[in-house]
């Protein structure tokens, strides 16, 4: 039987001659016999069924060294192994593009809201709402530092490295915790806690802890923040927490209504200064 040119077989398995000759150079399925007068190549049926049973392999995402591998190996006995293996690899590929599809939406989701905003504040300067907030989960880097976003940018991209090499998954906006007076510390020296917020965990790592809840009394603002504004709207808390029965319950929280993508541009901030408070006891 002389068998099928390469021209039939390209067709017969629905790929190319390119692809043929490719896997005959590699040694993967070699044509069963060359006409030593033209050169030319011609497969047998029993080819055939070797070039199908690559493409059903290559369709599960086997390589074509591996698929070599299991032609040398010519037993079934290594196939079960092999294809376990392979599904144990599909499953983790699937497990992370699930991670990956939550984060996606978890930021449409972030720039919707900051769309949204960005509207709102065309008819307002800021808002100001009384919040109950649960415990958050925060991965943290904490140091006396210079106050600025220069500097505050170097120290939550290196938060955020350590974030993924410790296999977590961030799950918020940034923020700054000011452990200081916020209108007298010194910006050049300042006790500055910088967190992101993570999914918890079964083992939280020593650069996580929990941001405790409760109320908070939240000034919600457009645009880039800085000494002047941070402290005028600081004082408008202060001023709403003496008229309404509360105090101060710990440090002062700025929390970044950004997207990682818009931080670049000062003009794209949204900016919710936090303060959480606790009703003052009356006699």
């Amino acid at each position: 039987m002389q068998g099928y040119t390469v021209g039939q077989t390209a067709k017969i398995c629905q790929t190319s001659i390119q692809t043929l000759h490719f896997y005959d150079k590699i040694g993967l399925v070699k044509p069963h016999r060359v006409d030593a007068q033209n050169g030319y190549r011609y497969y047998s049926s029993h080819d055939i069924l070797a070039i199908k049973v690559v493409q059903d392999l290559q369709s599960m995402q086997f390589t074509l060294e591996q698929v070599g591998q299991m032609f040398k190996n010519n037993s079934m006995a290594s196939i079960p192994e092999l294809m376990s293996a392979k599904k144990a690899e599909a499953e983790e590929t699937i497990r992370t593009l699930q991670t990956v599809v939550g984060t996606i939406d978890e930021r449409l989701k972030h720039l919707e809201d900051h769309s949204q905003l960005r509207k709102a504040f065309e008819e307002t300067d800021y808002y100001l709402e009384l919040q109950t907030y649960p415990d958050r989960f925060m991965a943290y880097e904490r140091q006396n530092a210079v106050c600025g976003m220069e500097s505050s940018v170097i120290r939550f991209m290196a938060l955020f490295d350590q974030i993924k090499e410790h296999g977590l998954t961030a799950d918020g906006y940034f923020w700054t915790i000011y452990h200081e007076d916020l209108l007298t510390f010194d910006r050049n020296d300042s006790d500055i806690e910088v967190c992101i917020p993570v999914l918890p965990c079964e083992h939280e790592p020593s650069f996580t802890r929990w941001l405790p809840g409760g109320d908070y009394i939240s000034a919600v603002f457009a645009g880039f923040p800085n000494e002047e504004s941070c402290k005028g709207l600081y004082r408008r808390l202060r001023q709403w927490m003496n008229e309404n029965g509360y105090e101060e319950n710990g440090p002062v929280l700025e929390r970044y209504l950004v997207d990682f993508t818009h931080m670049r541009n000062v003009e794209e901030f949204i900016v919710d200064l936090q303060i959480p408070v606790k009703r003052v006891l009356t006699l």
